[in-house]
């Protein structure tokens, strides 16, 4: 993060409410069933059972997010909801693909395509919350994070959720399919509305960064994980710049000015 001291025009989005998770491969099993706290929206039971990891991580980050916002809360009917993975689904890709090698397609399961796709974290925070707004998934590789947030600051007609996820590690599987790692799962959710809200913990903006700037950056930038904790540390205010620009690849740059009442966010162990 590098502190600077305008912000130039752009599309700006306010951030309502945002939240953090890290979790390990081992502890999401847990998570399915828990992944809010007591307070939370309560989800159908055992519906994120078939979920890929990274769905369960971002629906998790969500209702974190939601958790945060003070009372009354929002109705997210109408709400957007955008998910930018990278690599996920992979675990259960495997999977099938052993199984379709040992006995055909019996041993793929039904639920590889509608949870391992790249639209699929996306849905299933729409589903879960009774959504009625546009949700689709963003990127789906190494310049996802990229991807997300431009898309996010694109869609200026209606409140969103951006949801940001990523493995620290490629999870490692057995000849089986089976983990043989235990990896940290990273990700991050934020609740955005167009333009500048009075009650906003932050107002994000994408702009292009000038010609000289842009060379000076190297497009080979941290993972995505990284970024997503670079992120969340920017958004905690754990800096005691108030306006920060993150460089973004293909010559972009997201700028952050947090509000004074920002109160202190932390990657949460679920």
């Amino acid at each position: 993060m590098h502190a600077v001291r305008e912000r130039p025009a752009g599309n700006a989005c306010s951030i309502l409410t945002h939240a953090a998770v890290e979790v390990r491969l081992s502890e999401i099993a847990a998570l399915r069933d828990a992944p809010g706290l007591a307070t939370d929206p309560p989800l159908p039971k055992r519906f994120l059972r078939h979920c890929d990891e990274q769905t369960v991580v971002g629906m998790a980050a969500v209702l974190r997010a939601i958790h945060r916002l003070p009372a009354p809360r929002p109705t997210f009917d109408r709400w957007g909801v955008l998910a930018a993975s990278c690599q996920a689904g992979r675990i259960m890709g495997a999977a099938a693909l052993i199984g379709a090698r040992k006995i055909g397609p019996q041993g793929v399961s039904p639920h590889v395509v509608p949870q391992s796709s790249l639209h699929s974290p996306a849905s299933a925070v729409s589903v879960a919350l009774s959504m009625h707004g546009p949700h689709f998934g963003i990127g789906g590789g190494p310049e996802a994070f990229d991807e997300g947030l431009l898309a996010a600051c694109s869609m200026v007609s209606q409140p969103h959720w951006l949801t940001l996820t990523a493995w620290e590690m490629e999870p490692s599987l057995d000849a089986e399919g089976s983990p043989i790692s235990d990896p940290i799962c990273r990700g991050l959710a934020i609740g955005l509305v167009p333009g500048e809200a009075e009650a906003a913990a932050a107002t994000i903006t994408v702009s292009p960064r000038a010609r000289r700037e842009a060379r000076a950056i190297p497009e080979e930038l941290p993972s995505m994980a990284s970024r997503i904790r670079s992120l969340a540390e920017a958004l905690s205010g754990e800096s005691t710049d108030s306006l920060a620009t993150l460089p973004l690849r293909h010559g972009f740059a997201l700028e952050l000015q947090r509000s004074e009442a920002t109160s202190p966010l932390a990657l949460e162990a679920a």
